[in-house]
């Protein structure tokens, strides 16, 4: 009954009604209460000051008895409540009060005294229900005082009377306005019914038109309007649904995590990308706080990255975090990601939160770090290569030299007196000269141009060999262990070449040793995969053997494992190391289609991984060297372009035993050649030489004498060899420098092979 429209509209109006009669006649009924509470205050104070005349001639004369008789006549007024005359020190000389005013008043003996004003003004004041005046007797002097109190009972019952009459009145202007009221608003509120009821069904029938009794202008506006707007409510709707359709199929397309949040960093909204990246479902994550569901790490902390994140709301200001960070899904998966925020602010300027976009670069992250381990990798590869070209440029002259100074020395000691000081200086210059040729050995293994005569070989059976060499190397104050692998593949390798691996990395191990401490060789089978190639670019997936180096020495920091295998790089001490050693090492490896790692922690020691390609084929027996160079008594055809060369050769050869024909070039070889009165055994030619190389000279030679063995010799790097001499692996080669020893072993070598 009370929702209605008419009856809240009557009673609201009673209501008010009687509220504002009731606010007057309570006004009213203080006003008239005012009025005579100002009266009663002038007539009480004008009594008070009579009283204390009076009451002076009856002290001065000390009349006390006539004192209490007047003051007790003055109280029979109707609203005295109490009069009380009191010395200065506060002795009460007359007590009269009235209990109630239905009571005459009467004295009162029991009380003696009472407090007093500290000045000696008269004093006219309200007290609770009662008016109080003191009134100061004087006689020349001050006396005391005469204290009157009046009850205020009398103005409190005209103000309540007044206010009765005021209500009683006020209900029958009520009555009558009510009944007024309902005859004019009736008519118009049943079309705001109607108007309110189709209001209350507009959500549900959008679009639908009302029809009200006509005749109140306001509501017959109304009801246009309510008409008007139900047709654009429908058409707003139908356009907003379409418009949430396609801002939603947008969001939910965006390639990147869409993060909304309000102001104070509650999760509003998030679209299927952020869904997957965060671990966290839509639902799950709305009204939690962004940095319990967005967990972000990277260069700075966490709570770092979501204060500045919190910044973009403070300053409205858009902002993309620097650099990448890695994102952690509930789940505890990981991506590299990056952050974009930017505020939320409304068409009215209002702020309304912050939105983040995420983007997934985990695959780009991989590929560009990928890219740049590249990069460096042909950066080193690049760096490798420059110094190996310019060791094949000089390889060539250099071992040339070399050949002429060795072969000399080594004549030279042949005739001199082996206690006297001539043959140690040409032993010495004989040392000095193998130096070099080994620096420019080492310069063409690491370059990958060395001419190797790989065998199959047993690393196990190989490195056992070489122990009690590598004993001596490192000394006695290192323990070395070796543990050769189980069943262990064979590989292909020049055992010279890997003479030089294990050589440079023991002693490079015991220089990292100070004092005591303990190198580990060991091997083993391993199968490479593409996991691996990652790691390993210039690897082929497949079977190795691993050869592993390690020490306890005192290890290397990033730095310096990044240049170790660089040429001419060396921690050592001045004059202790040529910084061709691991450089060397990483040549062999390269050169023989393998690769190496390096493993090393400042005090933690270093361990190298050495990985070769395994060979399912028989290992080869080494043959034994001969101590003493052996000659013989055969024909040999020396074919030299280099006089100096041309000369020792064949000094060489010739004090050896044999009968040697010297060519200064592929024509007047020919022209020897072609002489079948003088019998050759060997064709012992250079590769490389202007007109024709060796190859085609010997097998020009070849169709004259069938039975020709020939030995190629050459002071130019492998790849120089290969590209211009024609020479293949099975073929007899002697490489420049050689000794008198190589070449007799090597053209001894040829000559008894069948």
């Amino acid at each position: 009954m009370f929702k209605r429209l008419e009856v809240k509209i009557t009673v609201s109006l009673a209501l008010i009604l009687t509220a504002m009669i009731a606010v007057y006649g309570w006004w009213t009924g203080s006003r008239q209460q005012s009025i005579y509470v100002q009266a009663l205050s002038d007539n009480l104070r004008v009594l008070a000051h009579s009283l204390a005349d009076n009451a002076a001639g009856f002290i001065v004369t000390q009349e006390y008895a006539g004192l209490e008789a007047h003051m007790l006549n003055a109280a029979q007024m109707p609203d005295v409540v109490s009069i009380q005359v009191v010395e200065p020190n506060g002795n009460l000389l007359c007590n009269i009060e009235r209990p109630s005013r239905s009571v005459p008043p009467r004295l009162i003996y029991g009380k003696k005294a009472v407090t007093v004003l500290t000045t000696r003004e008269p004093l006219l004041r309200r007290q609770g229900d009662q008016l109080v005046c003191w009134a100061p007797i004087s006689a020349g002097t001050h006396l005391g005082w005469v204290r009157m109190a009046l009850s205020l009972e009398t103005a409190n019952q005209l103000q309540r009377a007044t206010w009765h009459s005021s209500l009683q009145i006020g209900a029958l202007w009520i009555l009558v306005g009510t009944l007024l009221m309902v005859l004019v608003v009736k008519r118009p509120l049943r079309a705001v019914r109607e108007l309110s009821r189709f209001a209350q069904d507009l959500q549900d029938h959008k679009g639908a038109q009302v029809s009200v009794q006509r005749g109140v202008y306001e509501i017959d506006q109304l009801a246009d309007a309510l008409n008007h707007s139900s047709t654009e409510l429908r058409d707003a709707e139908q356009r907003l649904i379409a418009e949430q359709e396609r801002l939603t199929v947008t969001l939910q397309s965006i390639g990147d995590g869409v993060i909304a949040t309000d102001t104070g960093d509650r999760i509003v909204l998030l679209n299927q990308v952020a869904e997957v990246l965060t671990g966290w479902s839509e639902a799950e994550a709305r009204w939690h706080r962004l940095d319990q569901v967005l967990k972000l790490a990277g260069e700075r902390e966490h709570s770092e990255v979501m204060a500045e994140l919190h910044h973009v709301i403070e300053a409205r200001q858009a902002l993309e975090l620097p650099g990448q960070h890695r994102l952690f899904s509930k789940s505890g998966a990981e991506r590299t990601v990056t952050v974009n925020s930017a505020p939320i602010i409304n068409s009215s300027g209002e702020l309304g939160g912050m939105v983040l976009v995420i983007r997934d670069i985990t695959e780009k992250a991989k590929m560009e770090a990928e890219k740049r381990g590249l990069a460096q990798q042909l950066v080193q590869s690049q760096k490798m290569e420059a110094v190996g070209q310019l060791a094949g440029g000089v390889a060539h002259d250099f071992n040339n030299m070399l050949s002429v100074i060795m072969g000399h020395a080594e004549l030279g000691m042949l005739t001199a007196e082996p206690s006297g000081q001539m043959h140690d200086r040409l032993k010495e210059i004989l040392d000095a000269a193998r130096r070099s040729a080994d620096i420019t050995k080492q310069l063409l293994a690491f370059s990958r141009q060395q001419h190797a005569e790989p065998k199959v070989l047993d690393l196990n059976e190989t490195i056992a060999k070489m122990l009690k060499m590598l004993h001596r190397l490192i000394g006695e104050d290192i323990d070395l262990s070796w543990s050769p692998g189980f069943d262990l593949w064979k590989v292909k390798l020049d055992p010279s070449q890997l003479d030089q691996v294990m050589a440079n990395l023991c002693v490079n191990a015991r220089d990292a040793i100070a004092g005591v401490g303990k190198i580990e060789i060991y091997t083993q089978n391993v199968a490479l995969n593409l996991h691996d190639q990652a790691r390993m670019a210039d690897l082929v997936p497949g079977d190795y053997v691993m050869l592993v180096v390690s020490d306890s020495g005192k290890g290397m920091s990033r730095e310096v494992m990044d240049r170790i295998f660089e040429p001419f790089y060396t921690t050592k001490e001045l004059g202790r190391g040529t910084g061709l050693g691991l450089a060397t090492v990483f040549g062999i490896v390269k050169q023989n289609r393998g690769n190496i790692e390096v493993a090393s922690e400042p005090g933690h020691g270093a361990t190298f991984r050495i990985y070769l390609p395994a060979v399912h084929e028989v290992a080869q027996e080494s043959k034994p060297e001969v101590e003493k160079p052996v000659g013989g008594t055969e024909s040999i055809l020396l074919v030299e372009d280099e006089p100096a060369i041309m000369e020792i050769g064949t000094t060489i050869l010739s004090q050896l035993g044999y009968t040697v024909y010297a060519a200064g070039s592929p024509d007047q070889a020919i022209e020897i050649a072609a002489d079948h009165k003088k019998a050759i055994d060997l064709l012992l030619t250079d590769i490389i030489m202007p007109g024709m190389n060796g190859r085609d000279l010997s097998e020009r030679l070849l169709k004259s004498r069938p039975g020709l063995k020939c030995l190629f010799m050459s002071g130019y790097t492998a790849d120089v060899i290969a590209e211009r001499g024609k020479v293949d692996e099975d073929m007899c080669f002697l490489q420049k420098p050689f000794t008198m020893h190589s070449l007799a072993t090597k053209v001894r070598e040829v000559l008894t092979e069948p």
